[in-house]
């Protein structure tokens, strides 16, 4: 049942945020794209399914009230032999489009989930277009930098709920305060191509609940001066890309 697979990715790493209201889904011949935008605009989510989702093709859905479509994916009796999670389509203006998803179990239980159509999606969620970036320091997180950031976090996120990443010699550092109150500086990595300049900031929890998502998957985090910060995140089912915006 490779649509529950791919529906259970997607929720992990939007709804599992618990910033984004609404997901679109967009199907073609060769990819699946997937996108939100929380409601300040603080993080931008772009995704696309390593391969494309038949049951998606040439259409649009879109993705709401995701804790019951959660709830239905976690239902231990969807997951029995027996059982089958199926997308149904329905004719619309002479298209077959995708309408639910029904989910039966081998005991006989059965639940519907329902789609937004595309016209209401499309509607309520606009597209963000993102100018091309250039990306001054990328690295790859090591479970050490999360842990790191996570106790320091802990310790001082209740009056430093920022951080600031900087550049010295060729190493990455993570700041949380500055000035003559309380701070750490934390080395991330000791070896960058590129410079930072330590102007911009991030919002340190919002940043680790999506690094959290790498647990078992290939991550990568880029910064540019321009004030922008991407997270990249390969699940082994779909590539999710989040783009935060930096706090000056």
């Amino acid at each position: 049942m490779v649509i529950k697979d791919i529906l259970k990715d997607v929720l992990k790493h939007t709804h599992g945020l618990g910033i984004f209201e609404m997901v679109k889904i967009t199907g073609e011949v060769d990819k699946t794209n997937i996108e939100t935008v929380d409601a300040d605009k603080t993080v931008i989510f772009k995704g696309e399914t390593l391969n494309p989702v038949p049951e998606f093709v040439d259409s649009t859905v879109g993705l709401s009230r995701m804790g019951v479509l959660q709830g239905y994916l976690q239902y231990p009796g969807f997951d029995e032999d027996g059982s089958n999670v199926s997308v149904v389509t329905q004719e619309r203006n002479g298209e077959d489009v995708p309408v639910e998803v029904e989910f039966t179990a081998k005991d006989g239980n059965n639940a519907n989930y329902r789609f937004m159509l595309a016209d209401v999606i499309n509607q309520q969620l606009k597209s963000v277009t993102m100018k091309d970036i250039p990306w001054d320091v990328t690295i790859v997180p090591t479970q050490k930098n999360l842990k790191d950031i996570n106790n320091f976090n802990g310790i001082l996120g209740g009056f430093e709920p920022v951080f600031s990443p900087t550049t010295e010699s060729g190493a990455l550092y993570f700041h949380i305060g500055e000035g003559a109150g309380d701070k750490v500086k934390l080395p991330i990595n000791n070896n960058v191509d590129g410079e930072l300049s330590g102007n911009w900031k991030w919002e340190t929890d919002k940043t680790l609940s999506i690094l959290r998502l790498s647990d078992s998957a290939n991550c990568t985090v880029s910064f540019a001066n321009a004030g922008a910060m991407q997270i990249v995140i390969d699940s082994g089912l779909g590539e999710y890309t989040y783009i935060l915006p930096a706090k000056s």
